[in-house]
């Protein structure tokens, strides 16, 4: 995806405010109409501060820097006291919130009984976050940010504190994780199970996994080390990422995940989706990995050690 705008300071004229999804996926559009482009998502639980309104639009600044527009219907905004602190929460990790548990099993709801048949309440996507009183039962009781309740299955989720326990910060697990999206359909803005793009993929696994990076290619491109790959790969480690500047030229348009061997793991629009491909020189390299090859621009290690 092209880079994020420009930062947006809140409008000094009002009260800050959070924005918080509230239900599995919030569009953060270019502009305030349905029909504007989509430029990336929030997840159930994540928070923006809000800049201004043109009701019944919010301008939101995420986490990571993007601004865009949400409909005030996705969102639970309420006021922020503390400016200050509401930001170093905001780019803090998600541990520092004792009651805070990480959905991390794809394909969940929220029911509104504790019974497996009960009706559903909510869509759950692999990442949201609720809130959980009391951990000890099973299944969970937990509620939502605009104060819906219902029942989780205690497997599908984590204390925050405890996340690293099932997304370790290790190159192998980034590329287990990206794996279990195989085949799943590209959408440009897409940060979700319901669909990603390039750098919607990478930001959210390595997320999972302790890693925080910008959305979009461009700036990932700029974090980590760079790797020289070395003779057939060698140099290269399981996470370490690829980036691509296709034709004209005008930047770093694309990401993907290597693995040994010069293996890439993305989300593709020529494959429509989250696909293997393969770079030369392996002899099983793919026609999409023969030409990624020719506009490969560098190679990041982000991953610690």
């Amino acid at each position: 995806m092209s880079e994020a705008p420009a930062r947006v300071a809140p409008d000094p004229a009002a009260a800050p405010h959070r924005a918080t999804a509230h239900r599995s996926l919030a569009h953060v559009r270019a502009e305030p109409r349905h029909a504007a482009e989509l430029v990336t998502q929030m997840i159930l639980g994540e928070q923006a501060l809000v800049l201004s309104a043109r009701v019944p639009w919010l301008q939101v600044r995420l986490a990571d820097g993007y601004t865009g527009w949400v409909h005030q219907g996705s969102v639970v905004r309420s006021a922020v006291d503390d400016l200050e602190a509401f930001a170093r929460a905001l780019d803090g990790p998600p541990g520092e919130d004792p009651g805070a548990w990480i959905v991390v099993a794809r394909g969940q709801v929220l029911r509104e009984g504790p019974e497996p048949g009960s009706p559903q309440a909510a869509d759950l996507v692999q990442g949201a976050r609720v809130r959980v009183e009391d951990p000890g039962h099973d299944p969970l009781a937990a509620t939502l940010p605009d104060g819906t309740t219902g029942w989780l299955d205690r497997q599908a989720a984590l204390p925050a504190t405890r996340l690293a326990e099932r997304f370790p910060p290790n190159g192998e697990a980034l590329v287990e994780h990206a794996a279990d999206f195989l085949g799943l359909p590209y959408l440009w803005g897409g940060t979700s199970e319901k669909g990603f793009d390039c750098s919607g993929l990478v930001q959210r696994i390595y997320g999972l996994h302790g890693i925080r990076l910008p959305r979009d290619a461009g700036p990932q491109s700029r974090s980590g080390e760079p790797v020289d790959p070395g003779p057939g790969w060698r140099n290269v480690r399981a996470g370490d990422l690829a980036f691509f500047v296709e034709p004209p030229g005008t930047g770093v348009t694309h990401v993907g995940i290597l693995a040994p061997g010069g293996r890439l793991i993305h989300a593709s629009t020529t494959r429509n989706g989250v696909a293997w491909d393969v770079l030369p020189p392996a002899g099983t390299s793919t026609p999409l990995g023969e030409r990624l090859a020719g506009w490969l621009s560098g190679i990041r290690r982000v991953l610690p050690g």
